[in-house]
């Protein structure tokens, strides 16, 4: 046990800096390329108007921070499901706990988003507008250099091709690089 707990602290003297490396100040640009799973909870059921039950999440986040804490968060993240494509823009707030000096921090976020989808075939096109919220941790393996994982859940409008309200839900891990 004793040399596993000088190991474990070993190996967190080697990765950890000083904690002025944790933070991020104002200006700071994040970019963050994310992937995971998209599960949609309550959702259009209508043949040949359907929205598809899960799809496979993919996008690009870009963070820019106000003072440290509070950022700008704008994201891209297109849901590929079988035979349907949902391309999901959103724009909001993240709030980073930065208080901590350890290189994991929490963070909130809130955005306004909408959507556009439609099948690769037959069928008709989507469009939605709603909101999401989320919340995740940033691991900071270096200065600039970043692990994440994020939770978060969507409720949205279906405007088009019929209304109806639409919930999401999604798990994500990205890799983000600060400038």
């Amino acid at each position: 046990m004793k040399s596993a707990v000088a190991l474990f602290a070993t190996f967190i003297a080697l990765f950890s800096g000083a904690a002025d490396a944790y933070t991020v100040n104002a200006g700071d640009v994040v970019v963050r390329a994310v992937t995971g799973a998209s599960v949609n909870v309550a959702r259009l059921d209508v043949a040949t108007k359907a929205t598809p039950p899960a799809g496979l999440l993919v996008g690009i986040d870009l963070d820019w921070s106000i003072d440290g804490n509070w950022a700008l968060a704008a994201s891209l993240r297109p849901v590929l499901s079988p035979g349907f494509v949902d391309c999901n823009l959103g724009l909001g707030a993240k709030y980073r706990v930065l208080q901590w000096e350890a290189p994991l921090i929490p963070y909130f976020m809130g955005q306004v988003t909408t959507a556009v989808g439609g099948p690769l075939g037959y069928g008709d096109m989507h469009f939605n507008l709603g909101g999401r919220v989320g919340t995740g941790i940033e691991y900071f393996v270096m200065r600039d250099l970043a692990l994440s994982v994020e939770i978060g859940t969507e409720v949205s409008g279906l405007l088009t091709p019929l209304n109806a309200v639409e919930w999401s839900a999604d798990a994500l891990a990205g890799v983000s690089w600060r400038w």
